[in-house]
């Protein structure tokens, strides 16, 4: 039987590699996954040897802090990796944790397929040398990706943006009348995002409900967490409501307020008007910031190669600025339409439907499988 390791660290990882799971074992059932993931990746088979929610941290401090949880979990999979027969192993983004690991399955001579390319053109230019030394197929989702890691010597395909392949995605956008009051809030799927973002998006609706009576906040609930830590967080006498489907709250909401991440390209694809934010610790902040060497922080502003929605990043993420944002975006048509416009450019740019039935297909005729 042959074994695949597979390793994704947060939801949206969970989501890509679940799919992409369900279309190889639709090409060869008798393939047996292992390593780590979300509910996605255990409804297509995956054996996960720790829940998800335990290594979707981020941040060079919040890691640091679990440094011998991690140390730990590396030295686990290894003796997975070595014991095991593992036939290919398959880092879905995750760098971090991923980089290190791939490192240790090519010096067993175990093939190396990443999907979801470490964003390296962003933060670490300096560590795709160590990246091509580790990896034998590198399936990036951006089309300006592949020039990149092809000129630091890795063999890397653009095989289209995974989240087209949900309907969600594909529709028409609803305009601006078409959508209903609401305020959409996506805070992030960790825990710690969460609870720093909360105190910001809490003050915000204060600020929006005095000028949008009319209007209800939605929030996106992540399938990592519980209820109760969104209800231990809302005060006031807002109108609150947790939506488990947060696609279905971007596709109907008016206008939104967006953590910095995948949300971002994911609310552009909905067709919302947003704003986007960002809170971490200190330490995280000041390291990354001398390290990211991009314009922007937002995708969809990176991918527009323009500023196309505001960002609002640590202490400029205030109530006053980006309540105020979002009341100029609702009041200003020309604006909300030309977002979208540009939101509808980005929908093309990533390609067309079809990346994990594509990737399933090369890794089946080149991994041997």
């Amino acid at each position: 039987m042959k074994k695949i390791f597979i390793v994704a660290g947060d939801s949206s990882g969970d989501r890509y590699a679940g799919r992409l799971m369900a279309e190889i074992k639709s090409r060869k059932p008798g393939i047996q996954f292992l390593g780590i993931g979300g509910e996605e990746m255990l409804k297509a088979g995956l054996k996960s040897i720790v829940p998800l929610e335990k290594i979707s941290v981020v941040g060079f401090w919040e890691v640091a802090k679990r440094f011998n949880f991690f140390r730990n979990l590396i030295e686990q999979c290894k003796k997975i990796l070595l014991d095991e027969n593992i036939d290919l192993f398959i880092p879905v983004d995750y760098p971090g944790f991923n980089i290190r690991l791939a490192g240790y399955a090519k010096k067993i001579n175990i093939p190396v397929f990443y999907y979801i390319a470490p964003q390296l053109w962003a933060w670490g230019k300096n560590r795709a040398e160590k990246l091509a030394k580790v990896t034998d197929k590198l399936f990036v989702v951006f089309p300006f990706e592949v020039d990149f890691f092809k000129s630091k010597g890795i063999n890397a395909d653009f095989v289209g943006h995974p989240l087209l392949d949900s309907p969600e995605f594909n529709s028409n956008f609803l305009k601006y009348s078409e959508r209903k009051n609401i305020i959409a809030f996506l805070p992030g799927s960790r825990n710690q995002e969460i609870k720093r973002h909360f105190p910001l998006l809490s003050k915000t609706a204060d600020l929006l409900m005095q000028k949008l009576p009319d209007y209800e906040i939605g929030i996106g609930k992540s399938a990592l967490i519980d209820n109760s830590v969104y209800e231990n967080l809302i005060s006031g006498n807002i109108n609150w409501k947790l939506w488990d489907d947060s696609r279905e709250l971007m596709n109907n909401s008016k206008a939104g307020i967006v953590k910095t991440g995948t949300s971002t390209l994911e609310a552009a694809l909905c067709g919302m008007p947003f704003s986007m934010i960002y809170k971490t610790s200190f330490i995280t902040y000041t390291l990354g910031k001398n390290i990211v060497n991009l314009p922007y922080l937002s995708l969809v502003n990176i991918l527009s190669n323009k500023k196309v929605v505001n960002e609002f990043i640590q202490s400029d993420a205030t109530p006053e600025k980006v309540s105020e944002d979002i009341l100029h975006i609702l009041n200003n048509i020309e604006q909300y339409e030309s977002m979208q416009e540009d939101f509808l450019k980005i929908r093309s740019y990533l390609g067309v439907q079809g990346a994990s039935k594509k990737i399933a297909d090369m890794i089946i005729k080149e991994a041997f499988l």
